[in-house]
């Protein structure tokens, strides 16, 4: 919060326009209403309107420490009324002295100056007012911007600790898999799980150098999930094969780092895993008008007992998505016979 209100310049510039509306409304009646030839009129407007508002820039103070209060508070309107009229009662000694030394020769002038002090203070305590309730609006606002800017922060702070979580959810478990995998071959095939060995750390090497809200191209992406295929590829030889058919246009679309290894993962687990015959994993990418849409399909056995469709990677991704583009409905799950369709939409906007 700005707590230096009068010294910036929209204020001293605001506050310079109101100082002169004021001297306006406030020579106008005075030469005209009440008769005051020109030179006292304007003397007087000049010399009570600028001291005025410039004594009365004091109220800012009050409004500042008084902050925490509500405007309709009991405390608040008191210590301000009080503050106001004290304020009004000064300027209205300092002026009456002030003017009644500048026209020493004019009775007819310092008979209007005693005359129209209870107008005066009436006036003063009306553009006290104004400015206090200027000054507490202003006030208001800035701590309004200020809660809102905590607000949006915070839930920026809650978006990239959620985000962090699920990341944090999904490489323990594929690197789970991946272990129990190497451990088996390192018993019958050496040779398998050295490679196996390598081509894990390259990925999460890959992995690594992104958070959970990082971008990256969709063709970096299908070259991490390429590593990713090429560990189970040591695992399921001739039963795990894939098929890419991506358009040109999509391959420079930014998406989420590690949102596809999930459902190739969960693909290789429910299909390829569970079936006696060569399984093929199929994905395209298609750029479309505000969206890239990703659709991966595979085979799958409906009378494996273990098959449940959507698992936590799964999950996870449509909570990623939601988090980073602030949309439901942007992972589709789908099974038609024994193909399992899973579409991803990648719309060109994000809100983290």
């Amino acid at each position: 919060m700005n707590g230096n209100l009068i010294f910036t310049r929209l204020f001293l510039q605001n506050y310079l326009v109101f100082t002169i509306v004021v001297l306006l409304t406030w020579f106008l009646p005075v030469h005209l209403s009440y008769g005051v030839s020109y030179f006292p009129a304007i003397t007087d407007s000049l010399v009570s309107v600028i001291s005025l508002n410039l004594i009365l820039l004091a109220l800012w103070f009050v409004v500042k420490f008084a902050r925490s209060e509500s405007l309709s508070s009991y405390s608040s309107i008191r210590n301000s009324s009080i503050a106001a009229i004290i304020i009004v009662l000064c300027w209205l000694f300092l002026t009456r002295v002030v003017l009644k030394s500048a026209f020493p020769t004019n009775p007819g002038y310092i008979d209007f100056l005693y005359q129209s002090q209870p107008v005066r203070f009436i006036a003063g305590l009306f553009i006290a007012g104004m400015l206090y309730l200027s000054f507490y609006l202003n006030l208001y606002r800035q701590h309004a911007e200020n809660a809102l800017k905590r607000e949006n922060e915070l839930k920026i702070r809650v978006q990239e600790t959620s985000l962090q979580a699920l990341k944090n959810q999904l490489n323990p478990h594929f690197i789970y898999n991946c272990l129990n995998s190497i451990s088996s071959l390192t018993i019958y095939d050496p040779g398998k799980a050295r490679e196996m060995v390598g081509l894990l750390s390259e990925f999460l090497r890959n992995a690594l150098r992104y958070d959970a809200s990082s971008l990256i191209t969709l063709e970096k992406e299908i070259d991490n999930t390429g590593l990713y295929l090429r560990i189970e590829k040591v695992r399921f030889e001739e039963k795990l094969n894939w098929d890419f058919a991506v358009d040109e246009e999509s391959l420079n679309v930014e998406v989420p780092a590690l949102i596809l290894q999930p459902v190739f993962e969960n693909a290789v687990k429910h299909g390829v895993q569970q079936s006696t015959r060569e399984t093929i994993i199929k994905m395209t990418a298609v750029k479309r008008p505000g969206s890239t849409i990703i659709n991966i399909q595979n085979c799958f056995d409906p009378g494996f007992s273990g098959f449940r469709g959507e698992g936590i990677g799964l999950e996870n991704i449509r909570d990623r998505l939601r988090l980073i583009y602030g949309k439901n409905d942007l992972l589709r799950v789908n099974t038609t016979g024994q193909i399992f369709n899973v579409e991803i939409s990648i719309p060109s906007e994000r809100v983290v």
